[in-house]
This record gives structure tokens, C-alpha cells and sequence, in this order.
């Protein structure tokens, strides 16, 4: 298998899996076999993808701003991403008229996280076993009777699997691709790298 490490690749994720992520909650993605991170070997980094809003500040204040005039990415959690690497806490954002950028946008200087793939294993979709999908982020509730997904995702489930089958739908619609359909996926066993403390 060759290696993806020439093509800077990345992940895009919504807050409630950046929140996982950050909290350590998330150390496993499974991909399809026709996506380029199911070509990741042990070693390779992902950049994390989120939506953002781009920032700058004035007089003191921070303000939103057009993309190429931002001095920094504001993500849903409040934290803030310098264009000079470093980051700090701030507040979430809560105005509706600011324009979020869509994570296939985010510039590759904003992002906060990088995933370090430590390891691989190809398997059908349904062999996911109940850690993995804790792994993968679910949380029990109600000391495991409902299972469901960081927000923004909606819902509860009555098992872990009909809780990852719901979210993987979700993500990946297409015949021959749904949780239905048991395709081949690669999974990928990683480690989180962050500027932001947990």
C-alpha cells in the first residue's frame, strides 16, 4: 500500500467530533477503501478540518472579517487559531450574522489539530465491536440504556450500533456505501496532536 504523506491530507469534522477529539473521547475513523486516507500508514498525519469564522482584531476588539485579511480562526467551541500557530481560549461565537467558513475552506494554517496515524486494520463495517464504537465517539447515557453522539448530531439510540449505523448513514448515503450494505472500510487507529489544552 503506498503512503498518502506526499498530499498533506486532511479530515473534516463537525464540533461535536472536534470536541471528542479534543477530549480524547475519539481515537478510531473508519474510511471507505476508495477514500485517499484509506491509503494511511502508521507515521501519517491528517490536519483536521473544521468550520470557522475568520477574525481580526481592532481597538481591542475582535471582529469578523474576510478570510485573506483574518489574523485568526474563531471555531464553535470559542477557541481562537493565530496565522503564527499559537491559540487561546476566547468566547463562543453567538452572533447569527457572522459567516462561518465551511471546513472544506479552512486554511491549512487555522487548523488546531493533526491526527498521527498509529495504526490500520481493513474489516467490513458491521465487525465494529461496542469499543470501537465508544472509540469512535459515541457516548452511553444513562449508564449505557441510550447511546447518541456529540452534538451537533441528533438523536438517541437503543445500541451502540444502531447509534453508529444512524451517524454512518448520515455521512454516507450511497448505495453500496450504507451501513446496510456491510462495505469494506479501513480503519484507522490514531493519536491526537493539538495546541489546545484539554
Amino acid at each position: 500500500m503506498t503512503s498518502i504523506r506526499s498530499i498533506d491530507p486532511s479530515i473534516i469534522v463537525d464540533p461535536g467530533t472536534a470536541s471528542a477529539l479534543l477530549s480524547g473521547r475519539k481515537t478510531q475513523v473508519r474510511v471507505g477503501v476508495r477514500s485517499v486516507l484509506s491509503r494511511s500508514l502508521p507515521g501519517d498525519r491528517l490536519w483536521v478540518r473544521e468550520s470557522c469564522i475568520a477574525g481580526r482584531r481592532e481597538a481591542g476588539q475582535d471582529y469578523a472579517t474576510m478570510l485573506g485579511k483574518a489574523e485568526f480562526a474563531i471555531f464553535a467551541d470559542g477557541w481562537r487559531r493565530y496565522r503564527d500557530g499559537s491559540g487561546q481560549p476566547g468566547r463562543r461565537p453567538g452572533d447569527d450574522d457572522y459567516e462561518w467558513i465551511a471546513a472544506t475552506h479552512m486554511p491549512r494554517w487555522a487548523s488546531r489539530m493533526t491526527l498521527v496515524v498509529e495504526w490500520t486494520r481493513a474489516e467490513r463495517l458491521q465487525q465494529i465491536t461496542r469499543p470501537d464504537i465508544r472509540a469512535e465517539g459515541a457516548l452511553p447515557i444513562l449508564g449505557g440504556l441510550l447511546w447518541r453522539w456529540p452534538r451537533p448530531i441528533p438523536g438517541r439510540h437503543l445500541t451502540a450500533r444502531r447509534a453508529f449505523a444512524a451517524n454512518w448513514n448520515v455521512n454516507h448515503p450511497t448505495p453500496g456505501d450504507r451501513w446496510e450494505d456491510n462495505p469494506p472500510v479501513i480503519v484507522l487507529g490514531f493519536r491526537v496532536e493539538s495546541i489546545q489544552p484539554r
